[in-house]
């Protein structure tokens, strides 16, 4: 990629994510933790700072790459580490990393594909653990009463991701607001 295009593209992950800052845990399996926010992980990448750096470590290519790949496909070849997490959360995590860009399942939903479909509630929880963000898109993954209204935080994420993958969240909106204690719509 050139340089330029990659400068736009940069500037294009920094718009669209609303942060220039991606904290990054990774092993030697592959990234165990993203967060939007500064400070969480093992490693910040400064994105208005990674083009004017003379060496780049390659994981922080890696991830500038990867999350290039996903605004633009919904799809990426980001290796994941989610060794930490049980069989089941694995599991669950398997099932949505299959879930096609622009296609959603509900909880319920993915609880059938795993052969235990009384077990919508421990996916909904596996999916709340999601530690890499966009790179695992547990967005595709809804609740059967529709996405609540979330203007923070991972929930108001889920909605630009969705919206950018093609859908029109009044159709997946429920009647419901968010109970997240941080969300601003209380």
């Amino acid at each position: 990629m050139q340089e330029s295009s990659l400068v736009m593209k940069i500037k294009e992950i920094i718009d669209f994510l609303e942060t220039d800052i991606l904290s990054l845990t990774f092993s030697s399996k592959g990234l165990k933790y993203l967060s939007l926010k500064p400070g969480r992980g093992a490693l910040d990448v400064d994105l208005k700072l990674f083009e004017k750096k003379q060496e780049h470590d390659p994981m922080e290519e890696l991830v500038i790459g990867e999350t290039i790949n996903f605004l633009e496909s919904g799809k990426h070849s980001m290796p994941l580490d989610l060794a930490a997490f049980t069989d089941f959360q694995q599991s669950v995590f398997r099932a949505v990393s299959e879930i096609e860009p622009g296609k959603v399942v509900t909880y319920k939903g993915i609880a059938e594909i795993l052969g235990k479909p009384g077990a919508a509630q421990a996916v909904g929880n596996a999916v709340a653990k999601n530690p890499v963000s966009y790179f695992l898109p547990t967005h595709r993954v809804i609740p059967q009463k529709g996405i609540g209204i979330c203007r923070t935080g991972a929930g108001y994420l889920r909605e630009k991701l969705l919206a950018h993958e093609g859908h029109d969240l009044s159709q997946l909106k429920g009647n419901y607001i968010c109970s997240r204690k941080k969300c601003c719509m209380e």
